[in-house]
């Protein structure tokens, strides 16, 4: 038993010792079609292997559809960062009846810096996009 607890505690020292505080901020400004939208939810996210995907902050869009979102992750090797946008913009059109999760990875070469997303298209749909509409 005292074996187990060495070993236990020792992997925890080692894994401990290996991490590394990682940052990342995000800008950008959210729109459908070509009208920016307001009070959009932006979640930043890292995405784990083993382990449910961490929220490391999240905001809302402001009236011009500006967002800036940042985060920090203690992690051994890279994060691997992604933005988490909930909005509700069916095809270029505003639809209340709809909420629609959209995720964007972003390039691990701004890890530890600022990543200027520009414009961001709501209505063109990512990689498994969620949508539910009643």
């Amino acid at each position: 038993m005292l074996v187990l607890k060495v070993i236990i505690f020792s992997s925890l020292l080692i894994t401990l010792a290996y991490c590394k505080m990682q940052t990342i901020t995000v800008r950008g400004q959210v729109a459908c079609s070509d009208k920016s939208v307001t009070n959009v939810h932006i979640e930043l996210r890292e995405a784990d292997t083993w382990t449910p995907d961490d929220s490391l902050s999240s905001t809302h869009s402001d009236r011009k559809g500006h967002f800036e979102v940042s985060g920090q992750e203690d992690e051994i090797g890279s994060i691997e960062p992604y933005l988490r946008i909930t909005h509700n913009c069916n095809d270029g059109i505003i639809d209340p009846k709809c909420n629609i999760v959209d995720d964007y990875q972003i390039p691990k070469d701004y890890i530890n810096d600022i990543y200027n997303m520009g414009i961001v298209s709501l209505n063109i749909a990512q990689e498994g996009r969620k949508m539910e509409c009643v």
